[in-house]
């Protein structure tokens, strides 16, 4: 493997692990936000804080002589990955969340549907190894996510909509293979948060929530300044990874979210991880760590 290419894919694996990191602190806000805004207004709201940041952040990295220039196919794939992932994905998991026992949509969390549509979509190879670290993963997952296994699983309408969600997340993070490089990794997330506000706006619109005119104090504008930082970050971290690392590796690494997540849950709501989460977070961790040696092994 080139030296130049090796460190294009470092790079794009530490994207990665930040949107794991940005991933396992995002999920702390929209429990904030529920008790101010109905489910479209905080996640547009959201959005829209985070297009605000990212064109702040990245303006310099704007090139607006060759948007002018830009074909209509590049404009079009934009919008169209925005509305997979955000309106599809972002949206839909979350209504999950109000449908459903959160333990149910941990289950379907689990599912390593980013891996499973690169080797469909992308055609990227697949080994037997390849698989168990996968499958690895997915346990690891499981044994953070799930609290009461006698419980578990009863497939519903929330389960149904978080499974629609999974698919549609992944799919929105592998369509990064599908762009082109016309655009920089910085204009792609800037636009991407562009043309998602505007679906999930009229979506919200169209679902009669009109305007978020009420519930304003300091902690909701602190929270959506968080949560668009945070979206920043995501939509940065997903599109220069994706464009650099392997979709089946990237779900591996991704999946590092719950993780993360339980550490921070344990730094704001003192939540002490049980013994099968410190264990299911090493499995991952583990996963995580072989398949980016196995891919390198077989990219040398």
């Amino acid at each position: 493997m080139k030296k130049v290419d090796l460190a294009e894919r470092q790079k794009g694996i530490t994207a990665l692990v930040l949107l794991a990191v940005s991933y396992g602190f995002l999920a702390l806000i929209p429990r904030y936000l529920n008790t101010s805004f109905p489910l479209f207004q905080q996640v547009y709201l959201r959005v829209f804080a985070g297009f605000v940041l990212s064109f702040i952040l990245f303006r310099k990295s704007i090139d607006f002589n060759k948007l002018k220039k830009l074909p209509l196919k590049e404009w079009l794939l934009l919008a169209l990955r925005a509305f997979i992932y955000y309106l599809l994905g972002v949206v839909l998991f979350t209504q999950a969340l109000l449908l459903t026992k959160i333990g149910n949509v941990a289950f379907i969390g689990a599912i390593p549907m980013t891996a499973v549509l690169g080797f469909i979509i992308l055609k990227e190879r697949f080994t037997a190894k390849k698989f168990s670290l996968v499958f690895l993963s997915f346990l690891g997952v499981l044994s953070i996510s799930i609290q009461n296994v006698s419980n578990t699983f009863v497939l519903g309408k929330g389960e149904i909509v978080a499974l629609v969600s999974i698919f549609f997340v992944s799919l929105g993070f592998i369509s990064r293979k599908w762009q082109s490089k016309a655009l920089n990794d910085k204009e792609v997330a800037i636009f991407m948060l562009f043309f998602a506000t505007i679906f999930i706006f009229i979506a919200s619109l169209l679902k009669g929530e009109g305007l978020p005119l009420h519930n304003w104090h300091l902690g909701v504008f602190l929270a959506l300044l968080l949560g668009g930082l945070l979206n920043v970050g995501v939509s940065f971290f997903m599109n220069y990874g994706f464009s650099r690392v392997d979709a089946v590796l990237a779900g591996n690494i991704i999946a590092l979210d719950p993780v993360f997540a339980s550490f921070f849950a344990f730094l704001v709501f003192k939540e002490l991880p049980i013994p099968k989460e410190v264990v299911g977070g090493i499995v991952i961790i583990t996963s995580a760590i072989m398949m980016g040696r196995l891919e390198a092994k077989q990219r040398s």
